[in-house]
């Protein structure tokens, strides 16, 4: 077992004790979280709270039926306090990918830098640089030239909920991965690489940043029309016979813009991207 999933056993364990069993949400803050990573010498400790998948859960969080949601940090005599988190009795705030039924082959002539790293941001870069992103966004416009801001992180209180369980949230930093503006359209992108067996991913991933752009939209602060979320996973391909990589592109809405549960899939799709 890895240190990291036995503080994550720790923590559930000391929650329960602590609170009582059978509640559907446990709240704790980083500094239990550190206090607790010491003895078992855990020493990345704000990375314990990240889990992007349901298959990264520790045991006791499966039995228990576990996963955790930030909740931010909340503000005292004009002082930011300790970030918060916590255990809630849900697993939907993970969402399984999709079948995707739709494939179309697109022959190319690679970048001289498409290939020359793995990161998130150079398969955004690389799905944008090779017009992808307009085949699946702008159909009947492919000379579409929509305006692209790269990642950024900011800071708000998304003030939302988990399905039927509220959530005293305070202020939450967001990680934006890329986004997309066409006439008033905007999405916002999360972008992985392929991964064996990894058949889910974190909502919060795509809804901190929709809840941001939608919240500003609310409040008359962006004019723009309509917000959705694209995820987008990478898998290298080299063969004898080809070079290239599958993109899988998973385009998502939130019917309830404060519910992280009501994500819903628009449209998929998989892009295999050949040198010519």
């Amino acid at each position: 077992m890895s240190k990291k999933s036995q503080l994550l056993d720790t923590l559930v364990d000391h929650c329960i004790s602590r609170d009582g069993a059978g509640l559907d949400i446990y709240t704790f803050d980083n500094d239990l979280v550190k206090q607790l990573s010491n003895p078992i010498g855990f020493r990345n400790h704000n990375d314990a709270t990240h889990i992007d998948t349901k298959e990264t859960r520790s045991q006791r969080m499966v039995e228990e039926g576990f996963s955790i949601v930030h909740l931010g940090a909340k503000y005292a005599n004009g002082k930011r306090q300790v970030a918060r988190h916590a255990l809630i009795r849900s697993e939907e705030v993970f969402h399984e990918f999709e079948e995707i039924e739709k494939v179309e082959r697109i022959l190319y002539e690679p970048g001289p830098l498409d290939e020359i790293n793995t990161s998130e941001s150079n398969i955004l870069s690389l799905t944008f640089n090779h017009g992808i992103i307009n085949r699946l966004l702008y159909p009947n416009d492919l000379r579409a030239l929509p305006s692209i801001y790269m990642s950024h992180r900011t800071r708000f209180n998304p003030k939302h909920r988990v399905g039927s369980i509220e959530l005293d949230s305070g202020e939450i930093q967001a990680e934006v991965d890329m986004t997309v503006e066409h006439r008033g359209n905007v999405t916002v992108f999360e972008g992985k690489n392929w991964k064996k067996n990894r058949n889910n991913f974190a909502v919060y991933q795509l809804f901190m940043p929709y809840r941001y752009y939608m919240m500003k939209k609310e409040r008359d602060e962006i004019d723009i029309e309509n917000i959705n979320c694209c995820y987008v996973v990478r898998q290298q391909v080299t063969t004898k016979e080809e070079r290239g990589s599958n993109l899988d592109l998973y385009l998502y809405t939130f019917d309830d813009p404060e519910d992280m549960l009501s994500i819903r899939l628009l449209d998929s799709i998989r892009y295999e991207l050949r040198e010519a």
